[in-house]
């Protein structure tokens, strides 16, 4: 016998062999395992001490519901205890030890699936993790769920199951950050659970990570492919107009950098006939937003918001992208040019919530730039703009009022409210004000 130890499993193998295997073979070999539960020994002593009471449930039956009965309550440490012990108790044999493994590999990786933050920047994505229930795992548990998810994977007969968890195996892999390991494991996936929707899930995913890590082209393979065995899929014909932006990225060189508006301008003429002015434009400017190139985001937005043809909704969109870029840099003159276009936004735009959502935008900028003539200005402007609303005149008057409050000008701002409470006296201030200098010293205003 040989005991070969995966982090959190040390896997018993019958017959070892000289032959080197892959973790997921090594666990379909497996005959049992054994889990280091160190790490819970308060955790263990807790449900040794619970299920030591008088109950007429064997070990197995109390052990397996004291580990089901912790997960839903969020006690996540103490269900993967629970179902530690049950695994080291009575080994992968028993009828419940696929049900023991999954339970243990997700109380170890509690991840919220429905809630996916990516963050892209210059040196790659990154996955900023949300948890379940407030619980947040530690570092060494989330290497611990690999080889559980890979154990639950193993000891399955169901396809659908063993590509679940093959699927969450390899979202562990995407918050740990190696992109190309989380991949790996999709494509297992989707080969290992061939005709079930975790095997969909996976190709859909995996060809996200080769998009994220600049391998377009691997991206439409993989979407292409899910198209033609997961037809019957609801997102198989946006995998199929995905594949179309997957390959233009594709042909996108480095030299097109050299001359980014140029490069555009060819991009749309070779697209015409799959492809919209504006949509061509926009997969342009995401492409080179993940990528980080400022300075080309900058030239291509600049270009884009001057071109009499296009529609307004399309030039808006191109003065949003060289804002957001001009805000993220640190220099004065990108902010003052910034404020420039957000005033022309205002002046151009016939509707009341982009003038307003804009406006405000402006105004802080100026804030923060030290113009506050100008903010006070633009603000008053707004007000006498939506003056009468009664959805947007309150807003704009109360953070006009907040904003002169930030730089202790009561006076002011008792004016400005004492405004809003007249147009709109249902207008509840308290939550806004109600701990301010100037409640304090108007008598809860």
């Amino acid at each position: 016998m040989k005991q070969l130890i995966i982090g959190l499993v040390t896997v018993t193998l019958a017959g070892a062999s000289t032959t080197p295997v892959s973790v997921g073979e090594t666990n379909r070999r497996a005959t049992g395992a054994a889990i280091d539960v160190r790490s819970f020994a308060a955790e263990v002593e807790l449900v040794e001490r619970e299920i030591a009471r008088p109950s007429e449930l064997s070990r197995d039956n109390l052990l397996m519901m004291f580990g089901r009965s912790s997960a839903a309550s969020g006690q996540l440490a103490v269900a993967a205890a629970a179902y530690g012990m049950f695994l080291n108790d009575f080994g992968t044999s028993h009828p419940y030890a696929e049900r023991a493994a999954s339970g243990l590999a997700d109380s170890l990786f509690p991840f919220k699936y429905d809630e996916v933050n990516v963050v892209h920047v210059p040196s790659g994505p990154r996955l900023d993790a949300v948890w379940c229930m407030d619980y947040t795992p530690r570092w060494e548990h989330l290497q611990q769920a690999m080889p559980a998810f890979e154990l639950a994977a193993s000891l399955t007969h169901d396809q659908h199951a063993k590509g679940s968890a093959l699927l969450k195996l390899g979202w562990v892999h995407r918050v740990l950050g190696d992109w190309d390991a989380s991949t790996a494991v999709w494509d297992r996936c989707a080969n290992e659970a061939a005709p079930t929707k975790p095997a969909a899930d996976a190709l859909w995913l995996a060809a996200e990570n080769l998009e994220w890590t600049n391998r377009p082209a691997e991206a439409a393979e993989h979407l292409a492919r899910m198209a033609r065995e997961h037809p019957e899929d609801a997102r198989a014909s946006a995998a199929i107009d995905r594949v179309e932006y997957l390959q233009a990225e594709a042909r996108r060189s480095p030299e097109w950098l050299s001359d980014p508006v140029a490069s555009l301008q060819s991009e749309i003429q070779a697209r015409a006939g799959a492809r919209t002015t504006g949509e061509v434009y926009r997969s342009f400017v995401t492409w080179l937003q993940r990528r980080g190139e400022r300075t080309a985001i900058i030239a291509v937005s600049r270009w884009a918001y001057q071109q009499a043809d296009w529609s307004e909704k399309e030039r808006t969109a191109a003065r949003y992208d060289l804002v957001d870029v001009l805000l993220a840099g640190d220099d004065s003159e990108s902010r003052a040019e910034a404020v420039e276009q957000l005033r022309t936004m205002v002046d151009l735009t016939s509707e009341t919530a982009s003038a307003v959502t804009v406006g405000l935008r402006c105004c802080r900028v100026l804030t923060e730039l030290g113009r506050y003539d100008e903010a006070d200005e633009l603000m008053r402007a707004l007000g006498e703009r939506v003056q009468g609303t009664r959805k947007w005149e309150p807003i704009v008057l109360s953070q006009h009022a907040e904003w002169l409050l930030e730089r202790n000008d009561v006076a002011r701002a008792t004016d400005v409210l004492d405004t809003l409470k007249t147009r709109h006296p249902e207008y509840d201030l308290s939550e806004q004000f109600g701990g301010t200098k100037l409640s304090r010293k108007e008598g809860g205003r």
